[in-house]
């Protein structure tokens, strides 16, 4: 009898620890750090501050209608591109958290996306630059150019290093980093849809 109610005892024990450990991986995987939460919010609150202000860039000057140059295209798509991917990205680890993934696993997913994105667009980037420079040589500025490749490379890369785990830690991180590179780009492609059409004015103004 003793026997029976020790054994007893030792599997509901058993049942407990197991379902505590249960409890605790679950609490796991859906823990995000506040701190990283607010930052992914923040990021999708400026890229869809962006995607917004690119409607009002289409409204300056000869664009308002439809006059649109080659250049000022390229960087309106770069823009919205940028802006809307940085929205949609801050989202995708508290997506995949939701399908009870581990912390590491959901942030080497979110930049497996990051990461195969940004080698996309910068290879249709790249391509349509090259097309630009031939077709209208002398508008493209080169340390422009630099700066978005060097961007978006840098944005890969940082997204292998934390799919592999090599010198970096799965984590945050270095998905953060990459959403920032976006949308240092998309700041950089609105500024010169913004300065360009400014100083065209302004050139105007001083020769009459």
């Amino acid at each position: 009898m003793d026997e029976e109610v020790e054994a007893t005892c030792d599997a509901g024990s058993g049942l407990f620890a197991a379902a505590h450990t249960r409890t605790s991986q679950s609490a796991q995987t859906h823990f995000v750090d506040q701190h990283v939460l607010h930052i992914l919010l923040g990021f999708a609150g400026v890229g869809a501050t962006f995607a917004g202000f690119s409607g009002v860039v289409a409204v300056f000057g000869r664009r308002a209608h439809g006059e649109w140059l080659p250049e000022d295209l390229f960087r309106l798509r770069n823009l919205m591109f940028m802006s809307l991917g940085v929205c949609l990205l801050a989202f995708a680890p508290l997506v995949l958290m939701t399908w009870h993934f581990l912390e590491a696993r959901t942030w080497a997913l979110a930049s497996l996306l990051l990461g195969l994105g940004s080698i996309v667009y910068l290879l249709a980037a790249r391509a349509a630059s090259l097309r630009l420079r031939r077709d209208r040589p002398g508008l493209m500025p080169t340390w422009a150019s630099t700066a978005f490749i060097a961007a978006l490379s840098v944005a890969a890369i940082l997204q292998f290093l934390n799919i592999v785990g090599l010198f970096v830690d799965r984590g945050a991180g270095p998905y953060l980093a990459g959403l920032l590179l976006l949308l240092c780009i998309a700041a950089m492609q609105f500024a010169f849809l913004v300065i360009r059409p400014l100083s065209a004015v302004a050139s105007d103004s001083s020769s009459t």
